[in-house]
C-alpha cells in the first residue's frame, strides 16, 4: 500500500488539522521519503525529498515512534546531511504502518523554544494523538484501496459476460452465483421450460429476461405475468384471451391472451406458486398440447412459446401437501435454476452496491459518491432479508441523503439494522469526518469483542491506553 495520489488532498488536510489542534508545525512523508503534507515552513516543500540520514528516514526503517527533544545534541541527527543549518529544535515522529510495512511518517516540529518546551511537556500525549491520526489515515488509504479494487472487480464482473450482453446487469463474483449464470447461459441456448426459484428480491425476473435476450427468441416478445397479481376470475381470460361476446362485458372485438402475445417469444409466469389450484390443469394442458382455446372460441390456436416460471415458494413441498399439481410441477421443472439470497453472496454485496451507486448517481446527475470503508463493512455484515431489491433501495436512499462525496455511517437508512445508535446529523467539517473515521475504526476493531482482555488487546493494537479506549467508546456510543 502507498500514500496514493487520490489521498493527496486528505493528507494535506490532515496535516493542517494536526497543526491547528496542537499549534505546532506538522509534516507527513511517504514511503519514498517525499513530503506529501506540511504546514508552516514545510508547506512549500511538498513533493521534495527529506534529507538523507534524517530522523524520519530512520523511523521509516525502525517503524517505532520516537521523540528528539534537542536536535542539535541528538545522536539520531548526526548523520543528517542538513544538520549544520537545520532550524528544527525538537522533533516527534510516528510511523504509518500497514501490516509490517511502513508507508509513511507523521511528524511534529518545534522551531521555537516555546514549542520545544511544550513538546517536552506533552510528548507522550502527542504521540498518542499522532497514533490515532495515523490510524485514521490508514483507514482512508484502505478505503481508497478497497474502492480501487471494487472498481476493478466491478469492471471484471461486467466484462466477463460481455459475450452475452444480456447478462451484464447480473453483477456478481461469488462462485455459487457464477455457477448459476453459467448454467443459465447454457439454458438460454435451448427452448426447454425453466423454473427459477429464490427468495423475493433476488432478481428472478431479471434472470428470466437475460435468458430470453441471450437465446434465439431475443427478437420476439418477452411477456411477463404475475400469477398472484391477477384476480382468479380474470386469470383465465388474461392468459388465454377471449372471443367477442364470450361473456358479459367482453370487448366487441375479443382480446388475445398473454400466451398469444408471447407467440414465438417467451412467457414469464412469475409467482407460479400462487396460481389457483383450479387453473393448474388448464395450464398443464397448454404445456402438453401446445395449443390454447380462447374463452368462447371454437378452434384451438397453435403455440410456439417458451415458458419460464418463477416462485419464492417450495413447489416440491407444495406438491407433497397437495397444493400444487405434480404433473404441472414436472412440466415446469425441466431446467431448475435457484438464485442464492444476498446473505449467501456477501462477497457480491460491495459489487452490487457499487453498481447501484453508479446507476443512481447517473440518474441524479450530480456529484459522484463513494462508500466509506465502514459503510461497505456494514453492508457486508447485514443479512438483507429483502435481498437485491432492498439493497438498491438502501443505496438510492444513501445517494439522496449524503451531504458529502463520501457516504458515511450517518447516511445509512434507519431500518438497516447494523448499528443501533440514533443517527446524528452528518458533520461535514474535517474534524467531524475524522471523528467518523475514528469511530468506524473502533467499531471494526471491537466487533464481537466483549471481554476485558480483548478490549485491552484492541487498545494495545491502536496504540492508546485502556482509559482512552473506554473514553472513546463512551463518546461514540460503542458498547
Amino acid at each position: 500500500m502507498q500514500l496514493v495520489e487520490e489521498a493527496k488532498a486528505y493528507i494535506e488536510q490532515t496535516a493542517e488539522a494536526i497543526g491547528q489542534a496542537l499549534e505546532i508545525d506538522t509534516t507527513i512523508v511517504d514511503q519514498n521519503c517525499l513530503r506529501v503534507g506540511g504546514t508552516g515552513r514545510y508547506r512549500h516543500r511538498l513533493g521534495l525529498p527529506i534529507p538523507h540520514g534524517s530522523f524520519y528516514r530512520q523511523i521509516m526503517v525502525e517503524k517505532v515512534p520516537k521523540i528528539i527533544l534537542d536536535n542539535r545534541e541528538s545522536f539520531a541527527c548526526q548523520e543528517c546531511e542538513e544538520k549544520e543549518y537545520c532550524q528544527e529544535l525538537a522533533t516527534l515522529a510516528y510511523p504509518i504502518v500497514v501490516g509490517n510495512e511502513a508507508i509513511g511518517v507523521m511528524g511534529l516540529i518545534a522551531f521555537t523554544k516555546e514549542q520545544q518546551k511544550r513538546m517536552e511537556e506533552n510528548g507522550e500525549k502527542w504521540l498518542g494523538f499522532l497514533g490515532n491520526m495515523s490510524s485514521l489515515l490508514q483507514s482512508k488509504l484502505e478505503l481508497l484501496t478497497k474502492n480501487r479494487l471494487l472498481a476493478q472487480q466491478f469492471e471484471e464482473a461486467i466484462s466477463s459476460f460481455s459475450d452475452k450482453h444480456a447478462f451484464q446487469h447480473l453483477v456478481g463474483d461469488q462462485p455459487n452465483f457464477l455457477a448459476l449464470l453459467e448454467k443459465a447461459q447454457k439454458a438460454a441456448a435451448g427452448n426447454a421450460n425453466i423454473l427459477i426459484t429464490g427468495e423475493s428480491g433476488t432478481g428472478k425476473e431479471l434472470l428470466a429476461r437475460a435468458i430470453h435476450s441471450a437465446g434465439s427468441r431475443s427478437s420476439k416478445p418477452f411477456i411477463a405475468v404475475n400469477c398472484a397479481g391477477i384476480p382468479e376470475h380474470l386469470l383465465e381470460s388474461e392468459l388465454f384471451g377471449y372471443e367477442k361476446g364470450a361473456f358479459t362485458g367482453a370487448g366487441p372485438k375479443g382480446k388475445p391472451g398473454k400466451f398469444e402475445m408471447a407467440q414465438e417469444g417467451t412467457l414469464f409466469l412469475d409467482e407460479i406458486g400462487d396460481l389457483p389450484y383450479g387453473m393448474q390443469p388448464k395450464l398443464l394442458r397448454v404445456l402438453q398440447e401446445r395449443t390454447i382455446d380462447r374463452l368462447g372460441g371454437l378452434t384451438p390456436l397453435p403455440l410456439n412459446v417458451r415458458i419460464i416460471a418463477a416462485t419464492n415458494k417450495d413447489l416440491g413441498k407444495m406438491v407433497k401437501n397437495g397444493e400444487f399439481r405434480e404433473e404441472l410441477y414436472y412440466r415446469l421443472h425441466v431446467i431448475p435454476l435457484t438464485l442464492p439470497p444476498l446473505r449467501k453472496r456477501r462477497r457480491d454485496i460491495p459489487l452490487l452496491a457499487q453498481f447501484f451507486l453508479e446507476k443512481h448517481d447517473h440518474l441524479l446527475g450530480g456529484a459522484k459518491h463513494q462508500f466509506s470503508l465502514e459503510v461497505l463493512r456494514a453492508m457486508e455484515r447485514y443479512d438483507w432479508p429483502g435481498n437485491i431489491r432492498q439493497l438498491e433501495n438502501a443505496v438510492e436512499y444513501m445517494v439522496n441523503m449524503a451531504r458529502t462525496p463520501i457516504i458515511g455511517l450517518s447516511d445509512l437508512p434507519e431500518n438497516l439494522g447494523v448499528y443501533g445508535e440514533t443517527r446524528k446529523e452528518a458533520d461535514t467539517t474535517l474534524v467531524g469526518q475524522l471523528a467518523e473515521y475514528e469511530k468506524g475504526i473502533l467499531q471494526t476493531m471491537l466487533a464481537g469483542k466483549t471481554s476485558l482482555e480483548e478490549k485491552l488487546e484492541c487498545a494495545r493494537a491502536l496504540g492508546i491506553s485502556q482509559a482512552s479506549l473506554y473514553r472513546k467508546m463512551k463518546l461514540y456510543g460503542i458498547k
